[in-house]
């Protein structure tokens, strides 16, 4: 039996919970019980992952709950499957802003307008054109210059590098979020800068119009977006199934991240895992250095006894 936090197979049995039995991991100290790879879940880990998956190609949470009990024949409540969706694209999305994409650096800015408890907001993004990467998002109540600025600073967290040109359509944010971000930078790194993208435009932004059109066919079984916070969630989540787990016709049949250069499977599954097994390592290395620090004040207190 593998531990279902960090992968050791150094298990024993401790005890059982309901009647279902326990597990210990002499290697993290975890208890945990047999049913799902997932911590702290019973549910089977592959139903979950299949659920997430369902939802993000467009599936609502009550679609999925009928056909995951129609053809696997497991009950699930529509509250859990939300919870799952909510859950993992969080912690998926903060595991793969430590990844680092290979991308050409020509990107492609837009935003489109969403409802939000009846409320318009603005969803801001940047694709990049060779690899189709959705490299960084926003959600806003509004179109100013700051909301430009945040755009692009994130595409720089994410791509860890400055891109070669940016193109935008007509909005004035665009301008002075480039001027702030990019025009103090030497003449010699400073993308190019395009305005007035479009159809009627000198570079056409078809393919984000698109993508538009796939997010809004997303949103629409949702019978309307609430709090931000859980959409800020969802979109996430859409992210990563965007740009790790859908194949693009446009790419041969890759992800955008497998176009970038990354050696990832296409596969919620797989993602969460990843995920959860960096999570843990993190918080390993995190005790570790507590750890040290402990011992080191522990070491000068008392070398300041041995002084008084």
């Amino acid at each position: 039996m593998a531990c279902k936090y960090c992968g050791s197979d150094k298990t024993v049995k401790n005890g059982s919970v309901k009647g279902t039995q326990v597990y210990k991991c002499k290697s993290c100290g975890h208890r945990f019980t047999e049913g799902s790879d997932f911590p702290k879940m019973r549910t089977e880990s592959k139903i979950i992952a299949v659920s997430i998956d369902l939802y993000f190609e467009g599936l609502s949470v009550r679609k999925i709950q009928n056909q995951i009990e129609k053809i696997l024949d497991v009950s699930v409540s529509q509250v859990a499957i939300w919870k799952w969706i909510m859950k993992y694209s969080q912690m998926v999305s903060e595991y793969v802003e430590k990844l680092t994409p290979q991308l050409s650096g020509y990107y492609m800015v837009d935003e489109t307008a969403i409802k939000c408890k009846g409320t318009q907001k603005w969803f801001w993004e940047i694709i990049d054109e060779q690899t189709k990467f959705m490299v960084a998002t926003h959600l806003s109540g509004s179109r100013t210059a700051e909301d430009a600025i945040a755009l692009f600073e994130q595409s720089m967290r994410i791509a860890k590098k400055l891109p070669k040109m940016v193109s935008v359509d007509g909005l004035p944010a665009y301008i002075e979020g480039y001027n702030k971000v990019y025009r103090t930078m030497k003449k010699s790194e400073r993308p190019e800068f395009v305005r007035k993208v479009g159809i009627r435009g000198t570079k056409n932004n078809n393919y984000v119009e698109r993508l538009h059109s796939t997010l809004k066919d997303r949103i629409k079984p949702t019978r309307g977006l609430k709090d931000m916070v859980p959409v800020e969630i969802l979109l996430k989540g859409w992210n990563v199934h965007y740009n790790y787990v859908r194949r693009h016709q446009t790419l041969k049949g890759k992800t955008p991240a497998q176009a970038s250069g990354m050696d990832v499977k296409n596969d919620w599954h797989v993602l969460i895992r990843e995920a959860i097994e960096s999570k843990e390592q993190s918080a390993i290395r995190v005790a570790q250095m507590l750890e040290t620090v402990q011992g080191k004040a522990e070491g000068l207190r008392e070398m300041e006894v041995m002084m008084d």
